[in-house]
């Protein structure tokens, strides 16, 4: 199973008697690369310097593919995307950066790939040559750095799985399913909860491989079905989470409290689901639940996998 941000967020041990009071702009912050930060300034690797506060207007190049970044810090706000260019000229996102990611690199490191401000972002920065001095020397700053790349090599992979695997529709609504761990929320009285998209639909379209009119046709679809209202076009109610990632095919987010309601509600309109009956358990709803087992066909991820991506699924299953 790949790892989430909470799975991983198990802080570093340091001794709490070389511990020192936080830095003024870095009281009470909980983001998952603050440990960095705590293990600079204990380490003392920079004195009493808090780290420098530097922000990159949407669109923004902050390190180019070749570059390096000559910086190490946390993202405080914001998202930023990962791209590379083909031969042809197109663009590929291959991963997004976002609050409590560990960014930059070392001085001599050069990036394989182009780093760019999907929002407004905010970073907080050291400096890499610094950091490479400390982490010949600093254990626990190694430990930071380590689980930091595992981290984000899972997300990737994660990525990957997803492209890979899933058709273009059930791309989309797993990306839906994923933005609520790290996209601003707001939970509603009946149990579901409005999502904040923060990236644009080109963004949003790039890192599940479709197109911005798939995403649209997508939207329409789940809306008519009463499982998705788009409040506005960034702005979205999401009925039942839970159902939609069975939807897709992937793993639904951690269990919260009303598990047993959900549960039901889900029985109740389709019967027992398998995480492998995705797209079809849409449909039931306009069916009713007494048809759904004659219209369900389980596929294996082995059949629906790398031989049904691109470029046929793009047009695809999203006409009906």
């Amino acid at each position: 199973m790949i790892q989430t941000a909470s799975g991983l967020a198990a802080d570093v041990r340091w001794n709490g008697a070389n511990a020192r009071k936080p830095f003024a702009q870095c009281h009470g912050c909980e983001l998952r690369g603050s440990q960095l930060c705590r293990v600079i300034q204990d380490e003392r690797l920079f004195g009493t310097h808090p780290p420098v506060l530097r922000r990159f207007g949407r669109g923004k190049r902050i390190v180019g593919q070749g570059e390096a970044s000559g910086f190490l810090g946390v993202i405080r706000r914001g998202y930023a995307r990962r791209s590379v260019i083909k031969v042809s000229g197109n663009r590929i996102l291959v991963g997004l950066a976002m609050p409590g990611d560990i960014v930059g690199g070392l001085a001599e490191r050069e990036h394989d790939h182009d780093f760019e401000a999907a929002t407004d972002v905010e970073i907080c920065t050291y400096d890499s040559a610094a950091v490479k001095q400390q982490l010949e020397i600093n254990p626990r700053l190694r430990r930071v750095m380590l689980r930091e790349i595992d981290h984000q090599h899972h997300r990737t992979l994660g990525l990957l799985w997803h492209n890979g695997t899933l058709t273009s529709r059930e791309r989309i609504i797993a990306f839906l399913v994923r933005a609520v761990a790290f996209m601003p929320t707001e939970p509603l009285p009946d149990g579901g909860l409005v999502l904040s998209m923060e990236i644009d639909r080109g963004d949003w379209a790039d890192l599940t491989n479709t197109a911005v009119e798939t995403i649209s046709r997508t939207l329409r679809y789940l809306e008519e079905k009463g499982l998705v209202t788009s409040l506005t076009p960034y702005r979205f109610r999401i009925r039942d989470l839970d159902l939609l990632a069975t939807i897709a095919g992937v793993e639904p987010p951690a269990r919260r409290v009303g598990e047993s309601n959900r549960s039901k509600r889900m029985e109740n309109c389709f019967g027992a689901l398998k995480s492998d009956d995705r797209m079809t358990a849409v449909n039931a709803l306009a069916r009713g639940a007494h048809r759904f087992n004659s219209v369900m066909k389980p596929v294996s991820v082995q059949k629906r996998g790398l031989a049904r991506r691109r470029p046929e699924d793009v047009q695809e299953e999203v006409r009906d």
